[in-house]
């Protein structure tokens, strides 16, 4: 097994949209194992915003309900700057969330890391 299987985000920056902090607090320790370089943590819509304007990043992972707010137009816009997105939510999905036309990996929390793992290793490969 080579680094890239067991390290999929070897060297790669993440943005973490995420409103409970201890599950921000999980989902950072879970990427940093996986490899990613840079972590940054942001807690609403508009921080995730300012964000993608202000640093380049290779994956998104996206709480979909954010204080009340559907991180979809967020998502879009990382999905325009071609940022690989995976959703999160802690609501059962009966159909996958969808960008440009194709669905999104999601995963549903609580998560593990073998869960977090594949479906960032399957946003990875749709670039």
């Amino acid at each position: 097994m080579n680094a890239s299987q067991t390290q999929p985000l070897s060297g790669l920056s993440v943005l973490l949209l995420e409103d409970e902090f201890l599950i921000a607090l999980d989902a950072e320790e879970i990427l940093t194992g996986l490899g990613a370089a840079q972590v940054e943590i942001v807690n609403t819509l508009s921080a995730a915003r300012d964000a993608l304007e202000n640093a380049g990043f290779d994956l998104a992972l996206l709480d979909i309900n954010v204080n009340g707010e559907m991180s979809y137009p967020v998502a879009e816009q990382f999905a325009k700057e071609n940022v690989p997105v995976v959703f999160a939510s802690g609501y059962e999905l009966r159909d996958p969330p969808r960008l440009n036309g194709a669905p999104v990996p999601c995963v549903s929390k609580p998560y593990t890391r073998d869960d977090l793992k594949s479906v960032v290793m399957a946003a990875l490969a749709r670039v």
